[in-house]
């Protein structure tokens, strides 16, 4: 793997990519980018970056909304409006802003397609941009539904570019992945200035099968023909089964300051310290005697009583080793779910489902009793980016194979993801063998797995529930896999109930909506894609979240 370095993509490529943050600039091309003064391979690479998120995209439609609406992260303080289901155009389009705006991911990725299709030579370096096109435009798809696919990100072709409906999206991704696939062998002429594999096709194949995996599994309730299709040919051709395939981004040299930092450790280890484990994660992880818990969690300090202390105030970067807290198994506890504030007058007041903030002083130093995001792991700010992962994919093929899409044994591939799930710590930089020893020691997998052993009539609830663990640090997947499965099973927000500014009925959002500029600025188009969906709400389902 690449380690990234900080390379200020981000701001060279503005000079050249600048728009207003919709799909309709960002096919507006004022400085003619070209190989004479931005190389292709860098716009690649910058694509690999972006399409990852940033923090100002993680941490509203990631920390802000999804990782609240599914219940692994919760606030308090400052964002429990939206823990109610209240509606933010800035922050729901968000993530649309990362992909149009100068970060430019979706145009990057789209420009190195276009213009290495066909050329001698750079074949393996264009079916590795095939994969990663896909990969952005599968995300910001499972995020909004229909969105600019055939049309976008190539400016002097169009300049308000449709949008496809998700299923005309979803059967060209996976028709392209499968021809990329087939053409991935040797290596790439970009070489290392790919970040996640220097340029190994044999990783990239693995890559394509396993997002190849991840979207067929994904129609299982919409067209499952053409999901046990898919799956079928993904498993075949090979996907990723160990952690040394991994796909992820490192993130080594990374600080606080830029965009160099893993953008879910960034909001939590330095923008934003109020984000707690959620009460329904950790009491998942207590009830189950989870030991990943104290990797995942950690009683922190505090650096006002409610917020967490700041890595950055350490010349370091990093925290000194009393900001670790206490990771012991039996002192983390989850935050209430559900809408609540801290605020004494208010009607969301925590206090009603926990007496102990009726104490004035327990109220103005909370933060000592409730776990966040352990700062060895998912709270590093040089922690690695997991974009697919072992874990990940030995999971669906559980559930592919429990739902006959596969030959194979469910119980086997179920515990080959729990097993690579906790091997997955020793891919955190920062957390060392003797740490990692004291709360995960070797046979720890095991042991678990004797306890909560497989149950092949609640398969897809076990496998589900362990994916949603094992993606932790990754909101939008989690987001869209619950949709996806339904488990875990979910209580609404009962503080939504009573909000009159709560944008559903109550119930779970189910998708992003649209930027409000685009009603205006490609209006033709985004009334078709909201008539094609049914409306454009956080309660709209995209295409394959088909209600039973």
């Amino acid at each position: 793997m690449k380690t990234l370095k900080y390379f200020a993509l981000a701001s060279v490529f503005a000079l050249g990519l600048t728009s207003c943050g919709d799909f309709g600039d960002l096919n507006k091309d004022p400085e003619h980018l070209n190989e004479g003064n931005v190389s292709y391979a860098m716009l690649f690479s910058n694509a690999q970056h972006q399409a990852l998120g940033s923090d100002w995209d993680m941490w509203r439609t990631g920390c802000i909304y999804s990782a609240q609406w599914t219940q692994q992260l919760s606030s308090i303080d400052w964002w429990d409006w939206y823990g109610r289901y209240e509606y933010s155009d800035g922050y729901s389009g968000s993530f649309w802003d990362t992909y149009s705006s100068d970060r430019g991911a979706m145009r990057d990725v789209t420009t190195c397609y276009d213009k290495w299709n066909g050329v001698a030579g750079m074949e393996v370096d264009w079916n590795m941009a095939r994969v990663m096109r896909i990969y952005a435009f599968a995300k910001m798809t499972d995020l909004y539904g229909d969105i600019p696919y055939s049309e976008a990100g190539r400016p002097a072709l169009y300049s308000n570019p449709k949008y496809d409906s998700q299923e005309e999206i979803y059967m060209s991704m996976l028709k392209e992945l499968d021809e990329a696939q087939a053409n991935l062998t040797g290596t790439a002429v970009m070489g290392a200035q790919d970040l996640y594999f220097q340029g190994d096709a044999a990783k990239w194949k693995k890559f394509a099968n396993s997002l190849m995996l991840r979207l067929a599994m994904r129609l299982v309730k919409v067209d499952p023909a053409t999901a046990k299709t898919y799956a079928a040919k993904a498993y075949a051709n090979g996907v990723i089964t160990n952690n040394d395939d991994n796909v992820l981004l490192n993130h080594s040299e990374g600080v606080t300051t830029n965009d160099s930092a893993e953008p879910f450790a960034k909001i939590n280890a330095h923008e934003d310290r109020e984000f707690y484990l959620a009460k329904t994660f950790v009491d998942m992880l207590k009830n189950t005697n989870d030991p990943r818990l104290s990797l995942i969690g950690t009683i922190a300090p505090t650096q006002d009583g409610k917020q967490y202390t700041d890595c950055q105030k350490n010349t370091s970067g990093l925290w000194a080793n009393g900001d670790y807290g206490d990771m012991t198994f039996a002192a983390q506890e989850g935050m209430p779910v559900g809408g609540y504030n801290n605020s004494k007058t208010s009607q969301y007041f925590v206090g009603q489902v926990d007496d102990r903030f009726n104490d004035d002083a327990f109220l103005a130093n909370y933060g000592a009793h409730f776990s966040s995001p352990n700062r060895y792991t998912y709270c590093d700010p040089q922690a690695p980016t997991f974009i697919i992962t072992a874990a990940q994919t030995n999971l669906l093929l559980a559930e592919a194979a429990q739902r006959g899409f596969i030959n194979g044994n469910a119980k086997d591939f179920y515990e080959a993801g729990v097993k690579a799930a906790f091997a997955q710590f020793s891919q955190f930089p920062h957390l060392t063998t003797a740490v990692r020893n004291t709360y995960l020691p070797e046979g720890a997998a095991d042991t678990y797995l004797a306890e909560n052993p497989f149950d092949a009539a609640k398969a897809l609830q076990q496998i589900n529930e362990q994916y949603y663990i094992a993606t932790f640090g990754d909101p939008h997947e989690v987001f869209t896999n619950w949709r996806r499965s339904g488990y875990p099973v979910l209580t609404p927000a009962p503080m939504a109930a009573l909000d009159g500014a709560c944008a559903t009925d109550g119930s779970i959002p189910r998708r992003f909506r649209y930027p409000s500029r685009e009603s205006q600025i490609n209006k033709t188009n985004y009334d078709a894609a909201v008539a094609r969906q049914g409306g454009d709400t956080f309660s709209t389902r995209v295409w394959w979240d088909k209600e039973n």
